[in-house]
């Protein structure tokens, strides 16, 4: 197939939501299909823009953010849709960013991609609580994605908490969406073989817990601490190895820190899968999550995964591999559960076994890209039949 892939930025190296763009990309041409990359639209952000940034940060103490200005992404469209035109015949054009696909002009079917809807993100991540934002940001995402989801030929969400959300909040219909887990970013990924080894080197003391997030308290870090104190207290030695970030104020002995361990930097891409490999748990009790791509890379591991249930983790790792329990679950429920299995290594191995499973048949880019191939397939069967 061929496919234009619109971006308002800088597609091919931009690490933008989690590089699931960009890996998107990769994957599909992987498979043997075209993609045209039409990314750096223009204006990117116009004089007024900056002047309304100005403004809403020095006068009135909010964020204004431009790519949530109806304005600036209805003049980016003339520059899109003149490159789309220019590529002739397309099987989609895909949008990894709903806003950008609210004016686009093509005959062929959009598609967008993404993870949430613009209303489950005010007051739900740090940084979009409405009492921060500029009200017209608030009002233009909203009407943005009224348009986007209303315009698009298809939607795929990966998970039903969004395809929920388009559907109550948005009036999508149901069967314009498709929800489809994403994959673990790992560049080279373990095989059955190694995930082997890796259960081969577990179980032995201490218990080692794995946090891996960029921001300690959104990702729960604080409930991590007391988690690994409360396996502790059941006379289990404990370690809660931290990556991703630096723990905020003090923290217990117990708690060992490796930093930001960045995947493009050959040693600390070592240390990190080091500990992808050698970790008992993957223990991410977030507070806000919208899938979380942490859960697919530890399935690829076979390491079972302790978070909270919000946003779509559920989604993230269904199939009793991990539990998810509500926000407000005491540090005992996650700490009986991760016991428990502990010592009980036949059953341990089963799930790690399950977590491995669910990688290989649906936490993987291959296996997303294809359901979007699968999308447009049966987009194009529709209109031949219609």
């Amino acid at each position: 197939m061929r496919f234009a892939f619109l971006h308002h930025g800088i597609l091919e190296t931009e690490a933008l939501w989690s590089g699931i763009p960009l890996n998107i990309l990769r994957t599909l041409r992987g498979l043997g299909h075209e993609v045209v990359v039409i990314d750096r639209l223009q204006p990117h952000v116009p004089l007024q823009a900056r002047i309304k940034g100005w403004f809403y940060h020095f006068a009135r103490k909010r964020r204004y953010l431009v790519n949530r200005d109806p304005g600036v992404i209805r003049a980016r469209s003339a520059d899109g849709n003149r490159r789309l035109a220019a590529l002739g015949n397309l099987d989609a054009v895909l949008v990894a960013y709903p806003p950008d696909a609210a004016f686009v002009v093509s005959s062929s079917p959009v598609i967008v991609i993404h993870d949430a809807t613009w209303l489950l993100l005010l007051d739900y991540y740090p940084g979009h609580e409405r009492s921060l934002l500029a009200g017209e940001t608030i009002r233009g995402g909203m009407e943005l994605d009224r348009v986007a989801l209303a315009h698009c030929a298809h939607i795929l969400y990966c998970s039903h908490w969004a395809a929920d959300s388009a559907v109550k909040d948005f009036g999508v219909p149901p069967e314009k969406i498709a929800i489809a887990p994403l994959g673990a970013s790992i560049p080279d990924a373990p095989g059955r073989e190694d995930v082997a080894a890796c259960l081969r080197r577990r179980g032995k003391a201490p218990m080692k817990l794995l946090f891996l997030g960029v921001q300690w308290l959104r990702k729960g870090g604080d409930v991590a601490v007391a988690v690994a104190a409360e396996i502790g207290r059941r006379g289990i030695a404990v370690e809660l190895h931290v990556a991703g970030c630096d723990p905020t104020g003090s923290v217990p002995d117990f708690v060992h820190r490796h930093g930001l361990l960045r995947k493009d930097v050959a040693g600390e891409a070592r240390e990190l899968r080091e500990l992808q490999e050698s970790c008992d748990f993957l223990l991410v009790p977030t507070r806000a999550e919208a899938f979380g791509i942490v859960f697919a890379e530890a399935a690829a591991f076979g390491m079972p995964v302790m978070a909270a249930d919000t946003g779509g983790t559920r989604d993230a790792i269904q199939g009793g591999w991990g539990i998810a329990p509500p926000l407000d679950a005491p540090a005992s429920v996650y700490a009986d559960w991760a016991v428990d299995l502990y010592r009980d290594r036949a059953r341990y191995e089963r799930l790690a076994w399950m977590a491995r499973e669910a990688y290989e048949k649906e936490l993987n880019w291959v296996s997303f890209c294809r359901r979007i191939v699968q999308a447009v397939a049966q987009l194009k069967d529709a209109s031949a039949a219609g």
